[in-house]
């Protein structure tokens, strides 16, 4: 298993330098087509998204997280951008519906 990793220009060149297969993506359509080709690749067990990069394609990593195993898909921090955190309670209660 490898990872894919779908971020903005500014944070992609760290990934590529470190041998990670990167897409970069600054539109909505780029970041669906990424996603797309990340979840058919043969091996791929974990894709990367940045926060910028994810903010394009929010739903469908949502629904990728809710209903597969596999790949894993992890929102990672955008280069120069704070970042935003969602405690386990609001992931369990978007993925089961209850509050902890």
């Amino acid at each position: 298993m490898h990872f894919f990793c779908i971020a903005d220009s500014a944070s992609s060149l760290g990934f590529k330098l470190a041998g990670v297969q990167t897409r970069e993506v600054s539109a909505r359509s780029e970041a669906l087509a990424a996603l797309k080709i990340a979840a058919s690749s043969e091996g791929v067990g974990i894709i990367l998204v940045t926060q910028k990069a994810a903010s394009f394609i929010e739903k469908e990593l949502d629904e990728m997280l809710y209903s597969k195993s596999l790949p894993l898909v992890l929102e990672i921090p955008s280069c120069g951008v704070e970042t935003k955190t969602r405690s386990v309670g609001e992931v369990l209660k978007k993925a089961i519906g209850i509050s902890v």
